[in-house]
C-alpha cells in the first residue's frame, strides 16, 4: 500500500471509508495506514469528527510535501517505462540530411503503424555535430560516417563512393572519369565539412592542392555556384543522389575510387532505452545489416 496515496486521497475524500472504496482496501486498513504515517512524522494531521475527517491547518505543508513527492514519483514511472518498455518512450536519432529524407521517412512511417506510442526526435546535421550529441549521450543512435565514430560501437551498412562535380562546360567533364592528380591548382568551391574528413585526408594523402575559390557552408548553395561555374567540388554520391532536384552539373568518378562508410553508431558509455533499441534492431533489418 502506498500511504502517501493514502494520506492524499484521504485529504482529499475527508473519509477513510471513501478512500478505502477508491483504493479498494478495508476500511480498517486505510485507519492503521494513517496513524502509522501520524507516528512516523511524530503528529497528528487529521482531526476526527463526527462526519469523517479534517486535515488539521498545521499539516498543510505536510501534504505538499506528499504532493511534489507523488509527482516526482509519477515523473520517476515516466522516465523507467520510457527506458524500460519495448513500445513506449523515446528514440532519439542523429544522422545526415542525405539519410533524412530517402530510407528514414518510409521506414518510420511503417515503424510507428506498428510501434504508434513511440515518440521519434530527429536531429540532421554533420559530422562534428553528430559525433558530438552521442558523445554527450543527446542522442541514442546515430547514422553518420565511420570516421567521426571510430570511438563508440558501429555497424557499416553502405560504402558511399566520392564523386567530382563539375560546370556543364567544364574542360574535365567530357572524361569519363577524373584523376584526383587532375584536381591541381582548379578552382574548387569548399562546402559543408569542408577538408575536415574523408574529402580533406584524399588531398593531404595524395598532396594535390586545388585552388580554394569560395568558402560556404551549405552543399546546396555551393552546387549552385559549380553550375554557375565557379569551380569543382567534391560530394559523396549518397548525398547527390538525395537531391533529385540539384544544380546542372555533371558528376564524375575518381579514377582511383574513394569510399567513406556510411555506420550505425551508439555510444557503449550510455544507457540505451528498450524502444531505441528496438528500433535500431529494425532499422538494422531495413537496411541488410
Amino acid at each position: 500500500m502506498d500511504k502517501y496515496k493514502v494520506v492524499l486521497d484521504v485529504v482529499k475524500t475527508g473519509s477513510f471509508s471513501k478512500t478505502a472504496q477508491n483504493l479498494n482496501y478495508s476500511q480498517s486498513a486505510i485507519s492503521q495506514t494513517i496513524k502509522t504515517f501520524e507516528s512516523d512524522i511524530g503528529f497528528p494531521i487529521f482531526k476526527r469528527t463526527n462526519t469523517g475527517v479534517q486535515l488539521i491547518p498545521a499539516a498543510r505543508e505536510v501534504i505538499d510535501s506528499l504532493t511534489a513527492i507523488e509527482k516526482e514519483q509519477e515523473k520517476l514511472n515516466h522516465i523507467s517505462d520510457a527506458m524500460t518498455k519495448e513500445k513506449s518512450g523515446k528514440v532519439r536519432l542523429g544522422l545526415f540530411f542525405s539519410f533524412a529524407t530517402t530510407v528514414l521517412p518510409n521506414f518510420l512511417k511503417n515503424f510507428q503503424e506498428t510501434y504508434p506510442n513511440i515518440a521519434i526526435e530527429i536531429f540532421t546535421g554533420n559530422q562534428k555535430e553528430i559525433h558530438d550529441l552521442l558523445e554527450k549521450g543527446l542522442i541514442d543512435i546515430a547514422i553518420t560516417s565511420e570516421n567521426s565514430v571510430l570511438d563508440f560501437d558501429y555497424q557499416k551498412f553502405l560504402d558511399d563512393e566520392f564523386l567530382i562535380v563539375l560546370p556543364q562546360e567544364h574542360p574535365l567533364s567530357k572524361q569519363v572519369s577524373i584523376s584526383i592528380y587532375e584536381l591541381q591548382d582548379l578552382d574548387y568551391i569548399l562546402s559543408g565539412e569542408k577538408f575536415k574528413y574523408e574529402i580533406g585526408e584524399i588531398f593531404k594523402s595524395t598532396n594535390v592542392e586545388p585552388h580554394i575559390k569560395l568558402e560556404l557552408f551549405d552543399e546546396m548553395v555551393a552546387l549552385r555556384f559549380i553550375e554557375a561555374g565557379f569551380g569543382i567540388s567534391v560530394f559523396s554520391k549518397y548525398f547527390l543522389d538525395s537531391i533529385p532536384n540539384h544544380a546542372n552539373v555533371i558528376r564524375r568518378p575518381f579514377t582511383e575510387h574513394y569510399y567513406r562508410s556510411l555506420v550505425l553508431a551508439t555510444n557503449p558509455n550510455h544507457f540505451i532505452s528498450a524502444s531505441a533499441r528496438l528500433f535500431l534492431k529494425h532499422l538494422r533489418e531495413e537496411i541488410h545489416i
